[in-house]
């Protein structure tokens, strides 16, 4: 049963009947897709058998402000856009939100191969052939809403809530709780960030676009000379033409060197032995940021706001890692010149946070390998301890730094379900020397190399690997079991999905005591952008000291959630802009 209202003082008059509601489920249609142009034009709430659909162009939504914005549950699909949307239209910032899209991506993580839309969903569970076409006649529509329309919205709110009845017992039967919670409290987290923002000095970015055009021709000029000798015949005039961004002209050219090779990969091109290297890699560097960063970068920019407002995909990973797009800011390295052009407004400051070694702390919590929890724990140079360990020798930065750079590739290389060849890459060296590196590391460390195998095993008999936090991660292990190559990314997946996943779980609710700590002091911060173990946030110049120790506070207290046997650490740096 539905109930359209186009006066605000009917809305008092349910206000009643929505607080009995134990869960509710919550839908709009917009007239657009961005929250700082367009605007919610029809608000749905209710249940399978009550709904109300509200005209918000007629009536205003303050009387639901309170209860919006309180802790009662409310489901959605893709609650992040309605957030946003109703942020934007009402400065409404909705709280307890439950996503059936985020729920399936975490009940599926590493197997789902269908679409996590509300129809396919409906299709999945409801066994529905939900038709969408109506969504896009909202975008220009004024007068009365047709019945179509109407029965569109209230369709959207029912199917939602049911969806949702649906998988809470598959929540329960394969123990995500946890993992289904701290999504859904993230939710908010990630809509303020998409919402508000960063700001971006243009004046600074042309700058090293200009800086990069210049070394990039520098360094093609570089293998034109090199090049020249074996292209004379080419032209009239000797002019060398080559299209060092295509594979294949690059392989004949190198060919031409007397340099035969299968692929132009980095690691490839990193292993010749010839002048022609550094001046390739010199060359894809300055040309990758040119692509990346160039004037399609700058296009990203609001007209409105004037800040650059990308997308943040939760599940960007089947580890729960985040990623971000449109445009993606987090592979804009740490040691990129390109950060210090995100800047804070006038009157404000930037605040970097990242936790220290996360990745390592996390393999001793797992591992609890004795060396590595004496060594977080009394402080001193992990990579050095592991080094002198393996090889017999005083090793630091200054004596045999040469094996503590092979034993640091190790450490953090284990993070990323690193083996030999990767390593050999990492450090320059053979195939075969990897692998006594990698049979010295283990053997000194018995407890990591258990857990890693430990890790791998459980993947392939039970089908998941699992972070600390419960995060599950499925494979498809009974079609691996004949097939070796498929079997070996199963265990090289699982050994590393445990590490990435309780690191996206601290991060995630880091977040969420963040913005909890921004909205309970209404201190005037924002969280403008994370990538995977570093939170960035811009405040008031005045109040930057207090924010910096709250974040570094809460993201104390998140790591410490989750590993109980290891210190946490966590750096910050106050700034004008964006630093490592």
């Amino acid at each position: 049963m539905a109930m359209l209202i186009t006066q605000t003082e009917d809305i008092y008059k349910i206000l009643p009947e929505l607080e009995k509601m134990e869960l509710v489920a919550i839908d709009t249609e917009t007239n657009g897709l961005d929250p700082h142009l367009h605007q919610v034009i029809l608000f749905q709430i209710g249940t399978p058998e009550k709904q109300f659909i509200i005209d918000t162009r007629r009536a205003s939504l303050e009387p639901l402000r309170a209860f919006l914005e309180s802790p009662k549950p409310k489901v959605l699909h893709n609650a992040k856009f309605d957030y946003k949307m109703l942020r934007g239209s009402f400065g409404i910032r909705m709280e307890n939100l439950v996503d059936t899209m985020i729920i399936e991506q975490v009940l599926t993580s590493g197997t789902q191969d269908r679409g996590f839309g509300l129809k396919d969903l409906a299709a999945q569970y409801l066994g529905i052939e939900m038709d969408k076409s109506e969504r896009s006649s909202f975008i220009t529509h004024t007068g009365e809403f047709t019945e179509a329309q109407l029965e569109y919205a209230v369709r959207d709110v029912v199917c939602t809530y049911q969806i949702l009845l649906k998988q809470i017992p598959k929540i329960l039967r394969q123990g995500l709780e946890h993992t289904v919670k701290l999504e859904c409290l993230a939710i908010p987290a990630f809509g303020d960030m998409e919402f508000d923002g960063f700001l971006l000095d243009t004046e600074k970015w042309n700058s090293l676009i200009k800086v990069a055009e210049v070394e990039r021709d520098k360094a093609k000029k570089e293998l034109d000379r090199i090049f020249k000798a074996t292209r004379t015949s080419d032209n009239l005039f000797g002019w060398v033409n080559i299209n060092y961004d295509s594979d294949e002209q690059l392989k004949k050219a190198l060919a031409d060197l007397g340099i035969h090779v299968e692929d132009t990969s980095r690691e490839t091109l990193m292993s010749l032995q010839h002048e022609v290297r550094d001046w390739l890699l010199a060359y894809r560097e300055h040309q990758k940021v040119l692509s990346t960063y160039g004037e399609s970068f700058l296009k990203h920019i609001h007209p409105k706001t004037g800040r650059i407002h990308c997308d943040f995909k939760q599940l960007g990973a089947e580890s729960g890692r985040v990623s971000c797009t449109n445009p993606n800011l987090q592979n804009i390295k740490a040691e990129s010149e390109f950060r210090s052009a995100f800047v804070a407004a006038k009157g404000r400051k930037i605040i970097t946070s990242d936790y220290s070694g996360c990745e390592l702390r996390i393999i001793a919590e797992l591992s609890q390998d004795p060396v590595f929890l004496k060594t977080f724990r009394e402080g001193g140079d992990l990579h050095a301890i592991v080094a002198s360990a393996m090889f017999n020798k005083p090793v630091n930065k200054d004596e045999n730094p040469e094996l503590r750079k092979q034993a640091k590739a190790i450490n953090f290389g284990l993070a990323y379900g690193m083996g030999v060849q990767g390593l050999a890459l990492r450090v320059g060296c053979s195939e075969k020397e990897a692998e006594k590196l990698l049979n010295q590391y283990f053997k000194t460390y018995p407890k990591i190399k258990k857990f890693l195998d430990n890790s791998a095993k459980k993947a392939l008999k039970e089908g998941y690997s699992e972070t600390i936090g419960g995060r599950k991660r499925y494979y498809d292990a009974p079609q691996a079991a004949n097939n070796p190559r498929e079997r070996a990314a199963i265990e090289r997946k699982a050994k590393n999905a445990p590490i990435q996943g309780t690191n996206a779980d601290m991060t995630k609710l880091a977040l969420v005591y963040i913005r909890e700590e921004f909205k309970n002091r209404n201190l005037d911060a924002l969280l403008v952008n994370t990538v995977h173990d570093e939170i960035v946030v811009e405040c008031a110049e005045e109040i930057a000291e207090e924010v910096g120790k709250l974040v570094h506070d809460c993201m104390i207290k998140a790591g410490r959630y989750y590993l109980k046997t290891v210190p946490i650490e966590v750096e910050y740096e106050l700034a004008d802009f964006w630093k490592k």
